[in-house]
């Protein structure tokens, strides 16, 4: 799936937190996005499909 379309997704699945609240978004691997709001928060979204999805903060990332 290419990055465009797991933004698609966290568009559709997080419409509040998308849109003009997004800043920039850009690749973090293999369907995922790291994506930065307006308010500098930080998250990333990894999409494998409909039942297999994650929203999660930065350091609960890294904390794996």
């Amino acid at each position: 799936m290419s990055h465009k379309d797991v933004y698609a997704q966290f568009e559709l699945y997080f419409p509040d937190y998308a849109g003009d609240k997004t800043e920039i978004w850009f690749p973090n691997g293999r369907n995922s996005i790291r994506i930065r709001q307006t308010n500098k928060q930080e998250f990333i979204f990894t999409f494998h499909g409909e039942a297999d999805w994650k929203f999660e903060t930065i350091k609960s990332f890294f904390r794996k």
